[in-house]
């Protein structure tokens, strides 16, 4: 398992350069500036990097590619280790049931993640605005679930609570923003929406590999365990 999850760790380290890629090869033109040349932290978001023609007007095929593929290797990461970590929550009932639930909505979540890689913003606007809120609700409660049966499960790596514990922090934080910030009215009620949602998908991927790292460490620990038991 440890290798699995060594693959896991690198899996969101790719991601990020792929989403990068993506950034670089923005064709451009952003909510403020339809004719700016390349993509803005500010007044871009990231579900621009996937619109079959990007707000220049451009079309956007090799941005496209490389956010999808970004967006995908996160829906597979996600499934993965949802999928594989809720094994190690089995010796008490309440972890057993927390990490379940956690598992289920973790599932869910790359399923969302990954028709997002495929609705673009341009052709398909309703429906990737309601992939995207689905999408940070499920995260959401995902992590929520799983820093709980962290803290519950006082032996697995701090690591891998803390980091959740952040993320929670942020999200929370973010979510705040984008409602207070419409009252000062543009452009800067749009900059924590904007540059909020482009930061935190990076900080997510960043912290989904340290989760892996973290499972690595674990699943090391309890071989060493086994080893000396025997």
């Amino acid at each position: 398992m440890s290798i699995l999850y060594i693959i896991l760790a690198i899996i969101p380290i790719i991601a990020i350069l792929f989403f990068g890629l993506a950034i670089h090869f923005y064709p451009g033109g952003n909510y403020f500036d339809h004719n700016a040349e390349k993509f803005s932290f500010l007044y871009n978001t990231m579900s621009d990097l996937g619109k079959v023609n990007a707000v220049n007007g451009e079309w956007n095929i090799i941005s496209r590619i490389f956010y999808s593929i970004a967006l995908t290797l996160i829906s597979i990461f996600v499934l993965v280790y949802y999928g594989t970590i809720w094994r190690y929550f089995q010796e008490k009932m309440a972890t057993k049931i927390i990490s379940l639930i956690g598992t289920i909505i973790g599932i869910i979540q790359s399923i969302i993640y990954f028709a997002l890689a495929y609705t673009p913003d341009d052709t398909l606007h309703l429906v990737h605005v309601r992939l995207i809120y689905g999408a940070g609700a499920f995260l959401f409660a995902a992590i929520l679930f799983y820093d709980i049966a962290y803290f519950l499960k006082r032996d697995f790596p701090k690591l891998n609570t803390y980091s959740y514990l952040i993320m929670i922090f942020i999200a929370i934080f973010l979510t705040i923003a984008i409602a207070v910030t419409p009252r000062w009215g543009s452009p800067i009620s749009e900059m924590p929406r904007r540059a909020g949602h482009t930061l935190f998908i990076f900080i997510v991927s960043f912290i989904y590999s340290l989760q892996s790292i973290g499972a690595v460490i674990y699943t090391k620990r309890q071989i060493k365990q086994i080893s000396v038991n025997e």
